[in-house]
């Protein structure tokens, strides 16, 4: 096995990491506290959410007669829709949003997507994550692309929740993972203070792998530090629960405590319901209110 499989595959930092970057990348940007600063998350639900039952538009009769047994009801009937501008409805098990929109925080972008015709699921991820539609040739995700106009050179500028890079940061540039989960923290073969010490002495020179081992090693700990303050100063140091709720928290705050870190991905499953899905109450309803927890 060559050293560079070996260090991927042992999970020191992804195949996005293993770029040639500058010695003092690590240091070429200094953290400041600049509340103004963008930030973009990007929160991918697999497997085809049905936009059109959780944003309803209640008020096109069509709507309820290409679906008289999923329809999500109007508003005032039983499980009917949350009101949003008189013609738009929330899904009722999104009710916590309600706030956020109310606040002009929180808008919703319909009838989007991609042009292929593709029914395969396969193919139709990979085009969101490539923005190239149609074309399966692209190696790169377009976040990465956009890492690499409005990167600084630092490994810890993207994160992805997960335990490997998606498509969609994949590429030349540098990104970060944490695991999801109560594994967010889980130690990883490199943090035994033995095997870190020998890949430190054997990855001590000047040439490009070694300077990338030495970013990704700064990366993790970046990331595992910030973690660790974030689990100590929940519940006394206990671990948050499994779940989305608590994996965008940790995202967030670590986000909010790194301004180093611009762009975030996380992705959820269980979107593809099929006959399950079922009007307010099935598994579309049952995902949304387990997940969307504010």
């Amino acid at each position: 096995m060559k050293r560079r499989d070996f260090l991927i595959q042992s999970g020191i930092f992804s195949a996005a990491a293993i770029s040639a970057v500058s010695s003092n990348a690590w240091i070429a940007r200094s953290a400041t506290k600049n509340s103004d600063q963008k930030r973009l998350i990007v929160i991918f639900l697999r497997g085809a959410v049905d936009g059109l039952n959780i944003v309803v538009p209640y008020s096109e009769t069509a709507y309820y007669q290409a679906r008289p047994q999923i329809a999500i009801p109007q508003p005032g009937k039983e499980g009917g829709v949350i009101d949003l501008d008189g013609r738009f409805g929330l899904h009722p098990a999104l009710a916590s949003l309600m706030p956020f929109w109310q606040q002009n925080s929180l808008a919703f972008v319909h009838a989007c997507g991609s042009p292929d015709p593709t029914r395969s699921h396969f193919d139709a991820q990979q085009y969101m994550e490539n923005a190239t539609p149609g074309d399966k040739h692209t190696q790169d995700g377009w976040m990465n692309r956009l890492l690499g106009v409005i990167s600084q050179k630092t490994p810890i500028q993207a994160v992805s929740v997960g335990e490997t890079t998606p498509w969609i940061f994949s590429g030349r540039m540098p990104v970060a993972n944490i695991a999801s989960g109560r594994n967010a923290n889980r130690p990883l073969p490199i943090d035994r203070p033995q095997l870190a010490a020998a890949f430190d002495q054997l990855y001590n020179g000047n040439d490009a792998l070694s300077q990338t081992y030495r970013q990704g090693r700064m990366a993790r700990q970046a990331i595992m530090n910030d973690l660790d303050n974030e689990m100590k100063m929940a519940n006394n140091g206990a671990p948050s629960p499994d779940g989305f709720a608590s994996d965008a928290q940790r995202l967030a705050q670590l986000m909010l405590k790194d301004p180093r870190i611009e762009l975030g991905f996380m992705a959820l499953g269980g979107w593809d319901t099929h006959v399950n899905q079922g009007s307010t109450q099935g598994q579309l309803g049952r995902n949304l209110k387990n997940w969307v927890q504010v």
